[in-house]
């Protein structure tokens, strides 16, 4: 039975005129099994039994990303990293510099102040990101 995610990301696929493979099918399913942040190189290794390639792995979180379902962060390192955000409120991320720890905040207050910003700007805002960047409890007591 297709999950709702699945369901769709097939929509998606057909109103756009890409191939409905039951590869991208088991990719989907797969990334939203996992929970918290991923990067390609994780979902291709849980894929691993499937014979998925990371190519495959990668033009799919694309296609994913361009549906609004993932979206791509970045916690300050070399490549970028996933996390599924079809039905969840919007979030920030607080992330370690020393040990890459990252924390995971929601705030309504964020979001309020971030809409007054935008209508006073005549912007419509559709999507906020926020994150920080610092020292983790863990690490400011470790100097």
């Amino acid at each position: 039975m297709a999950t709702q995610p699945e369901e769709l990301f097939v929509e998606f696929l057909r109103r756009r005129g890409f191939n409905i493979t039951s590869t991208r099918r088991k990719i989907v399913r797969k990334v939203f099994s996992m929970h918290g942040h991923f990067d390609a190189t994780e979902l291709w290794e849980a894929l691993r039994d499937d014979k998925v390639s990371i190519a495959t792995v990668y033009r799919t979180l694309d296609l994913l990303e361009r549906a609004g379902f993932v979206r791509r962060v970045s916690f300050g390192e070399a490549h970028a990293h996933y996390e599924h955000v079809l039905g969840r409120n919007d979030h920030g991320h607080l992330v370690c510099r020393r040990c890459g720890k990252v924390i995971e905040f929601g705030s309504a207050r964020f979001r309020t102040l971030l809409n007054e910003i935008a209508e006073k700007n005549e912007f419509e805002l559709q999507e906020a990101v926020i994150q920080g960047f610092g020292l983790c409890r863990d690490c400011r007591g470790s100097k």
